[in-house]
């Protein structure tokens, strides 16, 4: 029965129903209690029957075959909602003007003053008195004027920006295009999602089909230890919206959506108004002491001058009134206290804050945060990531050894250069460890759905559209290039049949960076014998290969010439700024281990090693147009710019070099697992490229770089503050 069917047998239960037995298993920090209503409620399979959604049925997993239709997402949305975060209502601009007056002890001290001094203008002189009540008076009316137009501007700003912050792509199930890419707010309530190391969780689901999944849920529960997913009767099948996928890949029902889920609920309780920045509560405490010493001065002041004409008694006073002097008294107090407290002071900051804010956003820097205007004047160091942020983030692989045959281009334009040199046999190991060894997908315009109401860009991208790692969708180009005759990666990976349920289908232990590779077990059409297509850096593949593939499609063995002739190679691809990846295979792994149940650990201690070398390709990804730019604009201005990467130390200095982040005199720095923290301290500061062997190591060495510029006297203190670099 299919997805028509089921929706033309019966109609869709209601959004009680189906909140109502959501909620009973997906109840915060109770695992065992959803566990068992779920078994209640018949797994998985029963929960997608009642949500009406067509999926497999199988013994210890379900995988999804077609997904839903657009009638289908239509109607389920139109019913259930969408995946959209609850949002703070939003302030007019007249609540805004009101605020204005109501928490700026400047403008309420002001105002009082302009009152009393009208009032006593008046009074004293009905003529031109009023004159100088009516200018303070003016003088607040326009900075609150200013102020309250500039937030309901940055407010503005902020929610767009926030819009295109959350802007970010998932894969679903969708009929009849099969997997298509999609903006998280379009999921709907039974979609089937697919994700893979490293992807922010959407919504809350249920895990139809995984393989070596772990999620690190602390923005949730709190606790850093990453949680295993599985499908199995014992396991955890729920995936949480808002944790990270930290390894392995999976599909999964979405079942809660939008201010439903559990992150959504969350986040509509931690919701409050923007904080003032720092300059803005300096300035508040500053009124406040201005207020108090002018209140001070006047009150003194008034005392005096009563003090002279009760008890002093001078002759210029003696035809003076009580009254007319105390009138007098009251409004030098009252000049007093306005002359000190600076009117224009709230209007210059605020205008101030308001061309930067808008400076800024026409250099592509989406503001965060508006304190960052006034951080960033006092930053002396940055510390800036190289891929995606120094570099455009577009892997294209340019030349590359394949079966022992050297080829210094490989550009998709150019022609089926291996043919003739390297046999059908070589060229299929190659094909096949570049499609099985991956996790990305090389989409089509029919696949990509945009969000509704984007801005489209004037010139037209034609370029293919990549979900996944980068560096892994460059060989699917390349593949699919004229290089490798238009290769089709997705047969070759529908018929490895990871999505297969556990036990029966190929295992994949999906790429990370503190292994700085990968693998798949991929199940031969005999269904006995199994095959490993392993892929990671190129110094760390080479290392445990022992033997080679030759262009006649033999295996030769490594000598030691042979690896250090691999090992030249490797390292003039790094020092021309490239990213070297290997590729490499083991046969008849069969009889070493349990392929259909065997964990990561054992693949990489008994099957990882003595591999065949395939290929080693060189990757550009080259630097965006402004860096070199940006790099030496900061030098001039006295920042010091380092480079955090975990790349090879040769292509880090490289690319380092051709950004202008390291010149002649200066040091790298690399940073393991063994280097302690005090020689850390010590030489840290005179670094500019840092090289770390994972992620935790790169926050480290911000705290790092804050501890010991602190500690310099002869340096200023650094500050914090977060911007977001938009792509022209």
């Amino acid at each position: 029965m299919n997805n028509n069917d089921i929706s033309n047998s019966s109609s869709l239960p209601s959004a009680s129903e189906v909140k109502k037995t959501i909620q009973s298993i997906n109840e915060p920090q109770s695992r065992e209690s959803n566990l068992s209503n779920l078994k209640a409620l018949g797994n998985q399979s029963g929960i997608a029957s009642f949500l009406q959604v067509d999926i497999d049925n199988n013994s210890n997993t379900n995988t999804s075959t077609t997904g839903l239709t657009e009638s289908q997402v239509q109607q389920r949305r139109s019913l259930y909602g969408c995946n959209s975060l609850p949002s703070s209502p939003r302030k007019s601009w007249f609540q805004l003007f009101c605020d204005c007056i109501v928490d700026d002890e400047t403008v309420q001290i002001l105002i009082v003053a302009a009152i009393v001094s009208l009032l006593v203008g008046i009074y004293d002189d009905p003529t031109t008195g009023y004159i100088e009540g009516c200018a303070i008076l003016a003088a607040v009316l326009i900075v609150s004027i200013v102020t309250a137009t500039n937030d309901y501007q940055k407010e503005t700003q902020f929610r767009n920006l926030s819009q295109v912050n959350d802007e970010t792509s998932v894969l679903v199930l969708r009929s009849p295009l099969g997997v298509t890419s999609i903006p998280i707010d379009q999921i709907v309530i039974g979609d089937i999602l697919l994700i893979d190391a490293g992807d922010k969780i959407p919504c809350d689901g249920l895990l139809l089909n995984s393989d070596s999944l772990r999620v690190d849920e602390s923005a949730l529960t709190g606790e850093p230890i990453d949680v295993e997913k599985s499908t199995l009767v014992e396991g955890d099948p729920f995936l949480l919206s808002g944790c990270i996928s930290t390894a392995g890949r999976a599909q999964f029902l979405a079942i809660a959506i939008g201010k439903d889920s559990q992150w959504g609920i969350i986040k509509a309780h931690l919701e409050k108004e923007q904080d003032q920045t720092p300059l803005q509560e300096k300035l508040d405490h500053m009124a406040e002491i201005i207020g108090y010493v002018g209140m001070f001065a006047a009150a003194m002041t008034f005392i005096a001058m009563m003090g002279i004409f009760i008890l002093v008694k001078p002759d210029y006073l003696s035809e003076t009134t009580l009254f007319a002097h105390a009138l007098d008294a009251f409004i030098i107090g009252v000049t007093i206290v306005v002359v000190a407290v600076p009117e224009g002071l709230p209007l210059a900051v605020t205008i101030a804050l308001a061309y930067s804010t808008k400076k800024m956003l026409k250099d592509n820097n989406l503001i965060r945060h508006l304190a960052a205007c006034e951080t960033m004047g006092n930053a002396t160091n940055i510390c800036s990531d190289k891929t995606g942020t120094l570099t455009e983030n577009r892997m294209t692989v340019v030349k590359g050894i394949f079966a022992n045959v050297k080829e210094e281009e490989t550009t998709p334009e150019g022609k089926n250069v291996l043919d003739g040199k390297v046999v059908e046999t070589a060229r299929e190991i190659i094909l096949q460890g570049i499609a099985t060894c991956s996790t990305a997908r090389i989409l089509s315009k029919d696949q990509v759905v945009e969000r509704d109401g984007s801005v489209e860009s004037e010139v037209e991208d034609t370029r293919m559209h990549v979900v996944g790692n980068k560096t892994e969708a460059a060989l699917l180009i390349l593949a699919q290039s004229d290089f490798f005759q238009g290769d089709d990666y997705e047969a070759r990976r529908s018929k490895a049949n990871f999505d297969a349920p556990a036990g029966t289908g190929s295992r994949m232990f999906p790429f990370s960076s503190k292994r700085k590779r990968m693998s798949v077990l991929v199940k031969k059409d005999n269904g006995t014998d199994w095959t490993l297509y392993h892929k990671g850096a190129g110094e760390i593949v080479l290392q445990n290969c022992s033997t080679y593939l030759d262009a006649d499609g033999s295996v030769k063995p490594m000598t030691d010439a042979k690896r250090t002739e691999f090992e030249m190679i490797i390292s003039k691809y790094a020092s021309q700024a490239l990213r070297c990846v290997a590729l490499a295979h083991r046969n008849d792994i069969g009889n070493m281990v349990k392929c259909a149940t065997c964990t990561e650990q054992e693949c990489e201690e008994k099957l990882e090693k003595h591999m065949t070398l395939d290929a080693v390709v060189g990757i550009v990804d080259p630097l965006r147009g402004d860096v070199v730019e940006a790099v030496k604009t900061c030098q001039l201005a006295g920042i010091f710019v380092r480079m955090v990467t975990g790349d090879n130390l040769e292509t880090a200095n490289a690319i380092a070099k051709e950004a202008g982040i390291l010149t002649k005199g200066e040091c790298l720095f690399w940073f393991g697992l063994w280097w302690g923290t005090a020689a850390m301290v010590i030489c840290f500061v005179h670094y500019t490229l840092c090289q770390f062997t994972c992620a935790h190591h790169t926050l480290f060495s911000i705290h790092i770089i804050r501890w010991t510029l602190h500690g310099r006297r002869r340096l200023p203190q650094t500050h914090t503050c977060t911007t977001r670099r938009n792509p022209p």
